[in-house]
């Protein structure tokens, strides 16, 4: 057993790997575990081991998510179109809808379509409601601010302090509000 405190020093291994300038965060990630693995494999598998249980909620949650999305729109056209007509000519689970699953309450209950409540179907709605209204702020948000930028760039017109009043205002965030991150 050892007396490292792996998320502190992972943590700082993270920061320390994250570039001034643009980055991707996924080559980020990448070239830290390569450099992790060869200098320092015992942060690398303490911190897998203590982050385990999150890391695969995360994945599970996004395959789930993953299985909604294609059901919805990833199919090619023309699988689409046969499972569309297989379903046409009485084959119920050619499209599959009731297998899509949805987080259904603030406990992040995942409950396939078929099995959905009234009140399930409510919360899920509520909360495509409440994402496309913060998305429809945030686009404000970010309109305003090319309009007002051209051709230069934010830190050029803007204070960071100028940036967030800015932020709060236009998306009716609270003051501890800050922009969401993009997604990796």
């Amino acid at each position: 057993m050892t007396d490292r405190d792996f998320i502190a020093e992972m943590a700082e291994a993270v920061e320390g790997a994250i570039p001034a300038g643009d980055y991707v965060a996924s080559v980020v990630a990448a070239d830290l575990v390569e450099r992790l693995r060869g200098e320092d494999p015992e942060l690398l598998a303490g911190w897998l081991d203590l982050k385990a249980a999150v890391i695969l909620a995360d994945v599970v949650a996004r395959k789930s998510n993953s299985k909604r999305q294609a059901a919805r729109i990833g199919a090619p056209r023309k699988a689409f179109a046969e499972a569309a007509r297989s379903f046409a000519d009485g084959d119920v689970t050619a499209l599959h809808p009731f297998a899509a699953e949805y987080v259904v309450d603030e406990d992040n209950t995942r409950r396939t379509v078929a099995n959905m409540t009234a009140s399930d179907c409510r919360f899920v709605a509520s909360k495509y409601e409440d994402a496309a209204r913060i998305s429809k702020l945030e686009a404000a948000f970010h309109r305003a601010v090319g309009k007002k930028i051209g051709a230069r760039v934010v830190g050029e017109v803007f204070t960071e302090a100028q940036y967030l009043d800015m932020y709060r205002s236009v998306t009716q965030q609270g003051p501890r509000s800050v922009p969401r991150a993009a997604a990796a």
